[in-house]
């Protein structure tokens, strides 16, 4: 099957509240350097007609995503959560099926994901500004919001490299939710922030997340999806098993 992006407008009112859509997507991930894997020791090792070995990380998921919802994704370790956000995000491709995707995306996954470690926390801001092409504030105002949410103090001018992971994730997440954008992922890495910054960035989150057209949020913090959602999906060895 064809591989497809597209960020475009549909005449039927139904289509045009789909901001997401999979139709029946499969990723791989190339095994490389793993020649004598078993291929029997999990169902969703493959080995191609060239040799190469992969793994099946999402195996035929069909999903809409529709505008206004928000959908929480559950499931262990290793079975596709964060694998079907960076899909969605762009920042993985599809194996086989369709992947179409209308709007304007952050995502929220990795702490150090579009950061430069050499670069100040000033000017990893100063990137972001460009990188999201916020339009809704000055240069100056953008990185006065993630200065002072971030709170880093001295260190907001001092090199990434030499944060911990907690004020990585501090930057981070400042950076990202300032602008709001039509879909918003989010993956549960908040937990290396300390305890009093994530009450903050919670009361922060909530509000950004209701400024977003769609979120789709990976946790597993049911109590943290029951709040935050309104519809859960559940990912096991990379298949859809239940909406």
């Amino acid at each position: 099957m064809n591989i497809h992006s597209a960020r475009e407008q549909n005449s039927s009112s139904g289509e045009k509240d789909i901001v997401v859509r999979l139709s029946d997507v499969c990723v791989d991930i190339p095994l490389r350097g793993f020649k004598s894997v078993n291929v029997n020791a999990d169902p969703r090792i493959r080995r191609r007609k060239n040799g190469e070995l992969v793994l099946r990380a999402l195996d035929n998921i069909s999903l809409e995503v529709r505008r206004g919802e928000r959908i929480g994704i559950i499931g262990g370790n290793g079975n596709g959560k964060t694998t079907l956000l960076k899909l969605i995000g762009g920042m993985l491709p599809a194996a086989s099926g369709r992947v179409e995707v209308r709007g304007s995306i952050r995502a929220l996954l990795t702490i150090g994901a579009g950061t430069f470690p050499a670069l100040t926390g000033r000017q990893n801001a100063h990137l972001r500004y460009s990188l999201l092409g916020i339009k809704g504030m000055t240069l100056d105002e953008y990185v006065d919001n993630v200065a002072e949410f971030a709170a880093l103090g001295a260190f907001f001018d001092l090199p990434m490299g030499t944060y911990s992971p907690g004020m990585q994730s501090r930057l981070q997440f400042a950076m990202s939710t300032v602008e709001p954008a039509e879909i918003l992922l989010l993956d549960e890495w908040m937990g290396v922030a300390d305890r009093n910054f994530q009450k903050k960035a919670h009361e922060r989150l909530v509000s950004y997340i209701s400024k977003n057209e769609a979120f789709l949020f990976a946790s597993h913090n049911e109590k943290l999806l029951d709040q935050m959602t309104d519809r859960k999906i559940t990912l096991k060895l990379g298949r859809l098993v239940e909406q």
